[in-house]
């Protein structure tokens, strides 16, 4: 195995490992996020926090789906080396 092909599997190694962190924390900020209506002022603070939360997931999911492509373009790649160094082109 070559050395670029290594460092492409730390590399998706370090892609999985951040993708399954930001699920995990996806996860647990999915666990706060309640389907209630605010009828009163005095629960106010209460939809500022599902706010927050909402807001917390929306941004998560965008770094998930950049992390998701990246992965896929690095699968690609590292499946293309391993054909390329299997017929001796590399």
């Amino acid at each position: 195995m070559s050395g670029t092909f290594m460092s492409l599997l730390v590399l998706e190694a370090g892609l999985t490992a951040a993708a399954v962190l930001m699920f995990l924390y996806r996860g647990m900020l999915d666990m706060k996020e309640e389907d209630h209506i605010i009828l009163g002022s005095a629960e106010a603070h209460l939809a500022r926090e599902q706010d927050s939360i909402r807001r917390k997931v929306s941004a998560l999911s965008r770094y998930l789906k950049v992390i998701g492509v990246a992965w896929g373009v690095l699968l690609f790649a590292i499946f293309g080396l391993w054909i390329a160094e299997g017929l001796n082109i590399v």
